[in-house]
């Protein structure tokens, strides 16, 4: 028999079987103005998405654990859409992953980026570039990712490998000492592409170092941030490119989940900012 309930704001289905299998819906929205000047004068939009996530787990009887992750994204009146689906199994500390999923680099080959904007990224500098080449889940539609990564778990370190069919093969690692989280990775998109970066984590306050080949483009980014009650300040300054590229957010916590979020960013000859206000549930 299967039983339908809400529990927080998780949607669960469970099954009254010798597996454990659950459907869970969970996601994120937000509202907000966003501008830049690309085209030469400022142009502002309104903004608002609402992102639903699918994930499905289940455990077979020998351990064996599956799972399946699709996305309905909707933004600005346009009707949302599944996007391409990724499916996995895990055994131990193993686990695969087939579909419209992250490539290594982004999952565990890096530290940063997205900082900046209550969107997660006006310009995305602190990305120092690597958001042009590393493979990514495509959560629109179409267009989805067709990638097979694996994923091995040691302590608090992690090694992902992953390919895309007809695209690039990349190589992730991550793992945490205390305070401090370090992270290298490597694309063969393009002429090849790595990154080294490190963070320390001092509870109200943090730092952060982002360096990376893009292309035979020599970038850097340092980060830092500071939370104050129920505020959080972050900045970073760096060179993407061979451009100077900045910028400075600032969040504030109205509860419940939920953060208006100021912020401005410059890469090279164009600047970006964003009001608004996200939530997750």
């Amino acid at each position: 028999m299967r039983i339908l309930f809400l529990a927080s704001s998780t949607l669960v289905i469970t099954a009254g079987l010798a597996n454990a299998q659950a459907l869970s819906l969970s996601g994120e929205a937000r509202l907000g103005v966003i501008g830049d000047d690309a085209g030469g004068a400022w142009v502002w939009t309104q903004d608002d998405q609402l992102d639903l996530d699918f994930t499905v787990a289940i455990e077979a009887d020998q351990g064996l654990r599956f799972g399946a992750w699709t996305r309905v994204e909707a933004a600005s009146g346009r009707a949302g859409v599944f996007s391409g689906s990724h499916v996995w199994a895990e055994a131990g500390n193993l686990r695969v992953t087939f579909g419209n999923a992250d490539g290594a680099l982004t999952h565990s080959g890096y530290l940063g980026g997205g900082g900046v904007g209550y969107e997660g990224g006006i310009l995305n500098g602190d990305a120092a570039g690597l958001d042009a080449i590393a493979q990514e889940a495509v959560t629109t539609g179409g267009g989805a990712a067709n990638a097979l990564r694996v994923d091995i778990a040691v302590g608090t370190a992690v090694v992902s490998v992953s390919h895309e069919r007809g695209a690039a093969t990349e190589i992730g690692a991550q793992a945490v000492y205390g305070q401090v989280t370090v992270a290298a990775g490597y694309s063969s998109a393009g002429t090849g592409s790595w990154a080294l970066s490190g963070q320390f984590d001092g509870g109200d306050w943090g730092v952060g170092v982002l360096l990376a080949s893009v292309d035979g483009s020599e970038n850097w980014v340092v980060s830092g941030s500071r939370t104050l009650g129920k505020s959080d300040l972050y900045g970073y300054v760096g060179e993407v490119g061979s451009a100077r590229a900045y910028g400075l957010g600032y969040s504030y916590d109205l509860g419940g989940a939920v953060r208006l979020t100021l912020g401005a960013e410059r890469v090279a000859s164009v600047a970006g900012a964003s009001l608004g206000v996200a939530f997750a549930f």
